[in-house]
């Protein structure tokens, strides 16, 4: 899985890099201020990522950490050797307070909620290849290695060490954001409920069809009976409680449950299959 966030897209985002100490002062550098690569390494393994890892014959992990002058923190995992040809796992993360909309509540009130923004997430296999049950994704470059889940849990282990309210990732890609739905939820519900209709309409095609449908405007709502867009917006995994709230809401409930039941979505595969070739024509899939 490749994905990357774009913060400016988004409906709320306050950048606190420049309210954080210079990295350059700390004598060891620290994942979150928090975590050094043996920390992490444990974390992994308690989570059970190394042994998921290990079953696939990458059985040598090195683990590097790293913070940059604009305070993105890196946390790369490699297999044997420590350069780009053996790079597995390519996380960076930053710190940032997320301000939404006024109109995501009830009252005219904002919130604001301190989150780690996921800038870039990369989970890949550089040993095999793709194959019909598992095809190459628009925008992915190499096999994935299925650890989504494994990172979720590492995920909510660090949020809840460091005191953060939760992950915020906006995917370029609608497959990135099927991908994190196990987790991760639109803070706006309109979107939750939109992609959740599609994933319910569209449940016996596969992912990469899906994206592809959405690429070439082939998934029709017929609501309106037009293409469906996928327009990149903020989704969160909560971990505070008063984020878990926000979901809970009668407000979030209310507007997700309109969109869902009333999208329904169709899927004209055998044009989309034209299309896809069209466009293959001209583009390698990694760079879509």
């Amino acid at each position: 899985m490749d994905f990357t966030s774009s913060v400016e897209k988004g409906i709320g985002y306050i950048d606190l890099s420049g309210a954080l100490p210079d990295p350059s002062r700390n004598k060891e550098k620290l994942f979150l201020r928090n975590f050094s690569a043996a920390d992490l390494y444990e974390i992994m393994k308690r989570v059970k990522l190394i042994d998921h890892l290990q079953m696939r014959g990458l059985t040598d992990i090195r683990v590097e950490i790293d913070i940059d002058d604009a305070y993105i923190h890196y946390l790369k995992l490699y297999h044997q050797d420590i350069n780009p040809d053996s790079i597995l796992f390519d996380l960076r993360l930053s710190e940032s307070r997320f301000v939404p909309d006024s109109r995501f509540f009830d009252d005219d009130s904002t919130t604001a909620y301190d989150m780690i923004v996921i800038e870039w997430l990369s989970a890949q296999n550089p040993f095999h290849t793709f194959s019909e049950s598992r095809p190459q994704l628009p925008g992915q470059k190499q096999p994935g290695l299925g650890i989504l889940n494994y990172c979720f849990e590492m995920m909510y282990i660090v949020a809840r060490e460091v005191i953060k309210d939760g992950f915020l990732d906006i995917p370029d890609h609608v497959h990135g954001a099927v991908m994190y739905s196990k987790k991760f939820k639109f803070f706006d519900p309109a979107h939750e409920g939109a992609l959740r209709a599609m994933m319910r309409d569209l449940h016996r095609y596969s992912l990469a069809d899906i994206s592809w449908g959405i690429i070439t405007r082939t998934i029709i709502e017929e609501y309106k009976c037009e293409p469906q867009p996928y327009e990149p917006s903020e989704q969160v995994f909560p971990v505070s409680d008063r984020m878990r709230r926000y979901f809970n809401s009668k407000k979030y409930l209310s507007v997700y449950n309109k969109y869902y039941k009333r999208k329904r979505f169709r899927f004209e595969h055998e044009e989309m299959v034209k299309r896809r070739q069209k466009i293959l024509e001209s583009k390698s899939i990694v760079e879509i």
